[in-house]
């Protein structure tokens, strides 16, 4: 993160981020849209990893998920830096933590409310 990205500009960078990764994937997996095929799939998920990268790394790094930050700043602080690497930056390590999480929340109930709510209703096969 550079030192012209203030906590408040990374914190909603990873939110929104995190939110279009997971929207994304809802819309690339639901069975209800249209196939991207087995290969067209992973294609697609490339592509919208990329996508993101291109958009969003260079504020943050596009963290996109709070294992992705706190696994390594764990492992960092155990190989000998302690807590150095949890006050870094302005105490930045709790942004991938909490943005990422409500941001992958906000992601899936934006794709509930956007597009999943105006699907046909599936007939259960028990009626």
């Amino acid at each position: 993160m550079g030192d012209q990205i203030s906590n408040y500009t990374a914190f909603y960078t990873e939110f929104i981020g995190t939110a279009m990764l997971v929207l994304s994937i809802y819309a690339i997996t639901d069975k209800r849209n249209r196939s991207a095929g087995p290969v067209g799939s992973p294609f697609a998920f490339a592509l919208m990893i990329m996508a993101l990268g291109m958009a969003f790394g260079m504020n943050t790094g596009y963290a996109v998920n709070p294992a992705r930050d706190l696994g390594p700043r764990l492992f960092t602080a155990v190989a000998g830096w302690g807590s150095k690497v949890f006050t870094t930056r302005n105490y930045y390590f709790w942004i991938p933590l909490v943005a990422d999480s409500l941001g992958g929340v906000c992601g899936a109930g934006l794709y509930r409310v956007l597009v999943e709510i105006h699907h046909p209703q599936l007939q259960s096969p028990l009626l």
